[in-house]
């Protein structure tokens, strides 16, 4: 193992853990263009076509879901959010921080190479609907010695 190996992995799975939500990207993504209440960035990501390839699930997401993540984003840091009191009834609206911002910038070089990858992306998107979502999860590393695959075989 190099030196640098284990922080290049912990930071993968940190940004993992941060952005991993299944309904974070939306988010940050609809936030992008500036501060939305939240029936808006409800709105908004109901328009989106997304996670429709990898599942045979229609992902929906309701309201009480998404207020759940957004209060979740805004104790990790990622949103702010604001009360305006001047109105009535009191509006309160959500904006990505700074660093959720810079995130988002830095990630166009990941589409873009994802955009270069279709075949690869398409191969784990099929994958993904045969096994399900869970095999590729530490919790499915236990099917993978089920079917007799193990670091040995793998390296050969």
């Amino acid at each position: 193992m190099k030196v640098g190996d284990e922080r290049f992995l912990r930071g993968l799975y940190d940004l993992k853990y941060l952005f991993g939500d299944k309904w974070a990207p939306a988010i940050l993504v609809a936030l992008s263009g500036g501060p939305m209440r939240r029936k808006e960035i409800l709105s908004t990501i109901s328009s989106y076509s997304i996670g429709e390839e990898w599942s045979d699930k229609h992902a929906v997401l309701h309201d009480s879901m998404l207020a759940r993540t957004l209060k979740k984003m805004t104790e990790e840091g990622l949103l702010a959010r604001i009360r305006c009191t001047k109105t009535f009834p009191v509006t309160v609206t959500y904006e990505l921080k700074p660093e959720a911002l810079e995130f988002l910038m830095l990630t166009e070089t990941l589409v873009a190479w994802a955009d270069e990858h279709q075949g690869l992306i398409a191969q784990a998107q099929a994958y993904s609907r045969r096994n399900g979502d869970e095999t590729g999860t530490l919790t499915g590393i236990g099917e993978l010695e089920e079917v007799g695959l193990t670091d040995d075989e793998d390296d050969e």
